[in-house]
């Protein structure tokens, strides 16, 4: 059997991890959506340049989160016994997840574009706010569904070593613990806080670049009779 979606899809998700980690750090640190809407203007307008970088490269970024669903899928799905949908369910998160991944970046967009004074006078500081509760809070609800479609399909079907599977489920757990993040006002424990992001971004992370591995690693398997 062909391999080179699943191996092309171990590739892609690495590049996605670069994209992703160059456009968090050109975001930086964002402010409290309590911060006072002249002060988050003040941030976008010192930081404009870099924070359209980092809107932007959700493009490329996407491309290769989608091939990489591409390979994921198609590598499941050849695993062993019957796979009860958990490939086209993770496949499906991954499209919400995208989709959301977009529409984050054109409020980002939309708050970083435009100079001080229309910010504070159209008052794009509600767009602010929907732009952190997208990126995190509840941001990390649809992550947490595709992490966790994709880890039960790995130990139910041994498609993946054990420790990958299981490291799914705890980064899937910790993603669901970042989306709580929306009941808490304290700035370290609110959606911007510190705590949310490496709840719900670091083990994701290590579970993409290890399921990449595994992906590339994917050995020619015999055609079916």
């Amino acid at each position: 059997m062909n391999v080179h979606a699943e191996r092309s899809g171990g590739w892609s998700v690495l590049c996605f991890v670069v994209l992703t980690a160059a456009s968090i750090s050109l975001f930086g640190q964002p402010p409290d959506v309590a911060t006072a809407p002249s002060a988050q203007a003040a941030f976008m307008e010192a930081h404009r340049t870099a924070i359209l970088w980092s809107a932007w490269l959700t493009f490329p970024a996407a491309g290769f989160f989608l091939w990489f669903l591409v390979g994921l899928r198609s590598f499941l799905r050849e695993a062993p016994g019957r796979q009860e949908g958990l490939p086209d369910f993770a496949f499906a998160a991954g499209i919400v997840l995208t989709a959301v991944a977009f529409l984050t970046a054109f409020l980002q967009t939309a708050v970083a574009y435009v100079p001080p004074t229309v910010y504070v006078g159209d008052g794009l500081s509600a767009v602010y706010a929907a732009f952190v509760f997208s990126t995190t809070g509840l941001g990390w609800a649809p992550l947490a569904i595709f992490l966790f479609a994709a880890a039960h399909s790995m130990r139910r079907h041994g498609s993946a070593p054990p420790a990958l599977a299981w490291l799914g489920y705890a980064a899937a757990f910790t993603a669901a613990l970042a989306a709580c993040s929306i009941f808490f006002t304290d700035p370290s424990l609110s959606p911007t806080g510190r705590a949310a992001v490496a709840l719900g971004g670091i083990p994701a992370t290590l579970w993409l670049i290890g399921t990449g591995v595994v992906l590339i690693r994917t050995k020619e398997r015999p055609a079916s009779s």
